[in-house]
């Protein structure tokens, strides 16, 4: 249930799961290439997908506020952009908003996930989100700018830059 423009295209691996329910929650874009998930919450939650994009494949997209992906994106395999946090780092409230799932379904107003914050996320035009990246909620990645393979963004990245995550490795010998 989405609002695809006729030239856009959800390839065999690609899914879309509005669990909002309204059609206009989710467009795509033309020419824009779907092998990845899209998903919203039941409460709410936006995804919107330029031209001429390209969502690679086991790449997940999930929203409960608003995600908006520009024109000319590339989005590689293994990538997943969030804009909320799913669940309250609080124990008690963990369990009752998975209490509610349980015995009524997927919460439709936020009263039923006690603890989730959720921001907006925007991916301006001609971004490329290399693979097994993850983008977390509230952030925007500027035009034209470079996501580094197996980054992890929790903050605003300019336009026309590459961002990546410096990893040291720990090597510890077996005793």
């Amino acid at each position: 249930m989405a609002m695809l423009a006729s030239t856009a295209v959800v390839g065999t691996e690609g899914s879309i799961e509005n669990f909002f329910g309204d059609p206009r929650a989710v467009t795509v874009g033309e020419n824009s290439y779907l092998r990845g998930r899209l998903l919203t919450y039941g409460h709410g939650g936006r995804i919107s997908i330029g031209n001429w994009c390209y969502i690679g494949v086991r790449s997940e997209i999930w929203s409960m506020n608003s995600i908006i992906i520009g024109n000319r994106v590339l989005i590689a395999h293994d990538v997943n952009i969030h804009d909320g946090d799913a669940h309250s780092r609080y124990t008690g409230e963990r369990h009752q908003h998975y209490r509610h799932i349980l015995e009524k379904g997927h919460p439709r107003s936020l009263d039923g996930m006690p603890g989730i914050q959720s921001a907006p996320v925007v991916i301006e035009d001609d971004v490329w989100i290399s693979f097994g990246v993850t983008v977390l909620k509230g952030v925007r990645i500027g035009k034209g700018s470079i996501i580094a393979a197996n980054s992890m963004v929790t903050n605003d990245v300019p336009p026309c830059v590459v961002y990546r995550n410096e990893i040291a490795p720990v090597i510890t010998p077996l005793s």
